[in-house]
């Protein structure tokens, strides 16, 4: 339920809102079964989840049937999954949706999930610790320390974090939390300065870094990382675009349209031959886009257009 309710926050805040589609219930409460091939699963009302299953619907070769799923009711999760018995293939679209089906008999395929279930296959948006830390340095060459912070959920992805820094000479100062309180305590800590176990003290980090953990990220720890940016003059590297929208200096990630395409291109692998299919990909084949906050750059006094590569996107 955490996990879920982290989810929603994170995307009413940054990703945006849209109208609902097919409720889990069935009319006067009965729970009725889907017949199409295809089911996705998808938490209602968030306009990014919408926009990948549009994309993803238009590019799958079956028909697809979507079920939005919401947490007011405590037998939600008993009604999903007897509602998507008998489907040949699931796909989870957001956390709370892979939450409720995993363990399901069905072969499962996910989306927009920053931990899904282990051996799974499926296509999130955000790109890894090489694209996101060059774009950063493209813009910032001279930045030698990043905060980072994460929950267990970025454990596995912080062996490639550290190795991607060491090779471009940016130090690492890492922080493992639980909560978005405890990712604001680490954040201040970072942006201040801090002492080690040796009771040295290290200097403030020259950015932060933010993954798309459902478990921290919500609106007071987003309006403090935008804070600190103006006050303390220490870029953000975001999650997502849409973090970019609302204040932070840059993201690098790929859009729903194209996480809806690949989506569907490993759906209708599995269909083809759900027992050797290759595609174990967890983003988009093409390249990410680097999205910039062209004003949030000019009060950090970064000149953008010398720094712009193919596939940057400004907004204005």
């Amino acid at each position: 339920m955490a996990i879920a309710v982290g989810m929603l926050i994170f995307s009413a805040l940054s990703l945006g809102m849209s109208f609902p589609d097919t409720p889990a219930e069935g009319g006067g409460g009965a729970v009725q079964r889907v017949v199409a091939p295809v089911v996705v699963v998808k938490t209602a009302n968030v306009k990014v989840f919408q926009e990948v299953a549009e994309s993803f619907r238009d590019r799958c070769r079956v028909p697809v049937q979507f079920l939005n799923v919401h947490y007011e009711d405590a037998d939600e999760t008993a009604k999903v999954r007897e509602r998507v018995m008998g489907a040949r293939l699931l796909v989870a679209l957001g956390q709370p949706a892979a939450e409720i089906l995993k363990g399901s008999r069905a072969h499962i395929v996910y989306a927009m999930v920053p931990a899904p279930p282990v051996g799974s296959v499926g296509t999130n948006s955000t790109a890894g610790p090489r694209e996101a830390l060059a774009a950063l340095h493209m813009l910032r060459p001279d930045i030698r320390t990043v905060g980072v912070i994460y929950t267990r959920y970025g454990l596995l992805k912080m062996p490639a974090a550290r190795s991607t820094a060491r090779v471009m000479g940016i130090e690492l100062q890492e922080q493992l939390v639980e909560t978005s309180p405890d990712a604001i305590r680490a954040v201040h800590t970072m942006a201040m300065g801090r002492s080690d176990s040796s009771g040295v003290r290290r200097p403030k980090v020259d950015a932060l870094w933010v993954g798309p953990d459902p478990l921290v990220v919500d609106m007071p720890l987003v309006q403090y990382l935008l804070t600190l940016q103006l006050s303390s003059r220490i870029p953000v590297l975001a999650a997502t675009r849409q973090m970019v929208s609302h204040g932070a200096l840059l993201s690098v990630d790929w859009s729903p349209e194209a996480v809806g395409q690949s989506l569907a291109m490993q759906v209708n692998q599995i269909l083809d031959d759900p027992n050797h299919f290759e595609v174990n990909r967890d983003h988009p084949a093409t390249a990410p886009d680097v999205t910039i906050n062209r004003q949030a750059a000019r009060r950090l006094g970064i000149r953008v257009d010398p720094a712009l590569g193919p596939g940057w996107r400004v907004l204005e």
